[in-house]
């Protein structure tokens, strides 16, 4: 049986002001007292907070950070902001400081779900209200495991303005990553029985059933056996630590709507029983294989017809960084 540990949930967010929220990472400099992050002490400065799930060595990958106030009253949304990393040491030699590397830009990227110009002008500080998102930059690369640090540098209101926060990359993933075969996962779909559905979707219940039919009527192993395309969203729309769940799942469920006649589209919930914190086996195939030290949420995986996995997103995806994805695998 499968349960998650609860030491740390590395998905979780922090609460500020409006309801907004902003993805934050325990692989963080909280896990060290030697390594520590930003914390500006006026509204107008800004502080980081790195929100990548799965960061590994010399596989370029996808790197996403929230950047809010220092009051933790408002979020800095749009336009792109520089990041420069610099390693900091392995495990038993962290120091707070290190040499910075080649900078990268990092573009804003929107919750999906709102109703946002992602080209709006910035990046400024807004309310949660106005636009919630993190900053992403494709393709960064890290050449040896250990503490590193991210130092993002943002023009704002024609003043620069700078944060850092700390993070750890591991050696390799412990999840599947971009080029690796998918797994070829069996699961309970809507109407098998004996299954309670809301493990198959957590928010079905025994008046309400399994939503998004699109998604649930075809397993994994079934796409890939038939050599199509594949979009797999691992997420649990009601009990989502992040609360990026019922948004993403919403993003996948629209492009199935879409490109359903081109590629098959699946969603597994994360839990079996969330009372029991009992993880469903074909999620944990995917986010919580043996070894592997916590489940995060949500994820969505894109495969390509020769069943190996083309893109990955962590916590947050704009819906044109999905729907990108999957129109390359299916022309």
């Amino acid at each position: 049986m499968n349960r998650i540990r609860t030491r740390c949930r590395r998905g979780s967010l922090a609460v500020i002001a409006a309801g907004a929220l902003v993805a934050t990472s325990c692989a963080s400099a909280g896990d060290r007292p030697d390594v520590v992050a930003n914390a500006g002490d006026r509204s107008d400065d800004i502080v980081a907070q790195v929100a990548s799930y799965d960061l590994v060595t010399r596989r370029p990958g996808r790197f996403i950070v929230g950047l809010l106030s220092a009051d933790k009253a408002r979020l800095v949304a749009f336009g792109t902001v520089e990041l420069t990393f610099a390693f900091l040491g392995d495990r038993s030699s962290a120091t707070s400081s290190g040499t910075p590397g080649a900078p990268a830009t990092a573009r804003f990227l929107p919750i999906p779900g709102q109703r946002i110009d992602p080209a709006a002008p910035g990046p400024r500080l807004v309310q949660g209200s106005e636009a919630i998102g993190v900053y992403g930059a494709p393709d960064v690369r890290f050449d040896r495991p250990g503490f590193w640090r991210v130092d993002v540098a943002a023009t704002i209101g024609g003043r620069r303005r700078q944060a850092d926060a700390a993070f750890e990359v591991m050696e390799r993933s412990a999840i599947p990553a971009v080029g690796d075969m998918a797994p070829r996962t069996e699961h309970p779909i809507a109407g098998t029985a004996g299954v309670d559905p809301r493990s198959v979707d957590s928010r079905a219940s025994a008046d309400s059933p399994v939503p998004d039919p699109e998604l649930h009527s075809a397993t994994i192993a079934a796409a890939l056996a038939a050599g199509r395309p594949l979009m797999v969203v691992v997420s649990t729309p009601t009990y989502c630590t992040s609360r990026f769940c019922g948004p993403i799942t919403d993003s996948v469920s629209g492009l199935a709507k879409r490109y359903g006649d081109r590629a098959a589209f699946v969603h597994l919930e994360v839990w079996k029983n969330f009372e029991a914190k009992e993880l469903n086996r074909a999620a944990a195939e995917w986010i919580y294989p043996p070894g592997s030290e916590d489940a995060r949420e949500p994820w969505v995986f894109v495969v390509g017809r020769d069943g190996r996995i083309a893109y990955r997103f962590d916590n947050v995806a704009a819906e044109a960084e999905l729907e990108a994805a999957i129109a390359e695998v299916t022309r």
